[in-house]
């Protein structure tokens, strides 16, 4: 079949499988009747089974408007989540980049309807931007992203998938991507700018800027970054190495524990971290390759973590300045960012039928607004490498 300019074939909403749903009870609204959702296990009190803000009607049976989800293989009983990347001339991300990410997600401890774990990230790399419309320097970042998203993003994806750009620099800096708010729809990489970028960065940057679109701060819950009990790509230590988990090196992850309080002033290396919430002292020693204050360390989460990098395992507790702020901090307890993801893009992901609207029911659609996110990790050029 061919495709559009946007990669999408052309295609009608499949219709029911069984012509009695015409009229038929449909107790949750979503255009799937309660017979055929019990024959294909959704929930028919839930217009989406899985709570990826995706229509179960939409995941099962396709969309009208040039756009049909089941062509792209989701699941209405496994978590989907789209992706539309547009690159400038040179910026292609390679597919070696693209899968880093995607395994982090099929990978992630996330429990589906279906039975599985993991969400199935559909990247879905569509159009180079012609050299004319490469803006070097997005400034403004957003109305000139605009101009670039009007004229390549079908707006048939708009209600399902997020829109990015592999793009130079924004606003004059050199900062590595921003997000268009937390949770947001629309997303940048600005790495273009710098020679010499491993696939790591280029994916760990991806995730981390995703990461903001899907409802991720800084710190987890708040903007506090390089608190060392958060591990996750969202720190700033994180965001172009990963992390060691369970034997493999440079994984690129989401926090997946929840790590307790902390204190600066009481570093014990020997017990390293404390499991909070259902996280396991088990789970914490699964992950290693931690970074403190610009350094890898030895050690896992666990026990026997050399936070100063001296080469040794300190006896004694001694106070050390993680954020580099000059003040004795306690940070709270961390949360597993897994469970934390908010799916519906600031309002705007979501099929928005009877029973199902797009936002999450939050008091403001966003946890920051567009107008007030930080530039991301600067990178200065002569250190992209």
């Amino acid at each position: 079949m061919a495709t559009t300019s946007q990669g999408v074939a052309p295609a009608a909403a499949i219709p029911l499988p069984i012509p009695a749903c015409a009229g038929a009870l449909d107790t949750d609204g979503d255009g799937v009747c309660d017979l055929v959702e019990t024959l294909l296990g959704t929930n028919p009190n839930n217009p989406d089974t899985d709570g990826d803000r995706l229509n179960d009607y939409a995941e099962s049976f396709g969309f009208g408007g040039g756009l049909d989800l089941t062509a792209l293989g989701t699941n209405a009983r496994r978590k989907d989540l789209f992706i539309e990347a547009d690159y400038y001339p040179g910026l292609r991300p390679t597919q070696a980049t693209l899968n880093r990410v995607i395994t982090a997600f099929a990978n992630a401890p996330v429990s589906n309807p279906d039975g599985s774990t993991g969400i199935t990230l559909h990247l879905v790399v569509d159009q180079q931007i012609a050299a004319a419309d490469a803006d070097a320097d997005l400034n403004p970042v957003w109305t000139d992203f605009d101009k670039i998203k009007a004229k390549y993003f079908a707006a048939n994806r708009a209600p399902y998938f997020h829109y990015m750009l592999f793009a130079n620099r924004y606003g004059g800096g050199n900062s590595s991507g921003i997000s268009r708010g937390i949770p947001a729809h629309d997303f940048v990489v600005t790495l273009g700018f710098a020679g010499g970028v491993t696939e790591l960065q280029l994916a760990g940057t991806l995730m981390h800027e995703l990461g903001h679109n899907i409802g991720l701060r800084h710190g987890g819950t708040d903007d506090a970054n390089f608190k060392p009990n958060y591990l996750s790509i969202m720190n700033y230590e994180y965001q172009f190495y990963g992390f060691g988990i369970g034997g493999l090196n440079n994984v690129l992850d989401y926090s997946r524990v929840q790590v307790a309080a902390f204190n600066e002033l009481s570093v014990n290396e020997g017990a390293a971290f404390t499991p909070a919430g259902t996280t396991t002292e088990a789970d914490l020693a699964r992950i290693s390759g931690l970074r403190f204050n610009d350094a890898q360390v030895t050690g896992n989460a666990s026990t026997n973590l050399d936070f100063n990098n001296n080469g040794a395992v300190d006896g004694a507790t001694y106070g050390r300045d993680f954020n580099r702020n000059g003040v004795a901090d306690v940070f709270p307890a961390t949360q597993n960012d897994w469970l934390a993801l908010a799916y519906d893009g600031g309002g705007q992901i979501g099929f928005a039928t009877a029973g199902l609207t797009q936002d999450l029911g939050r008091q403001e659609l966003f946890l920051v607004a567009p107008e007030k996110m930080e530039p991301c990790l600067t990178v200065p050029e002569r250190d992209a490498r």
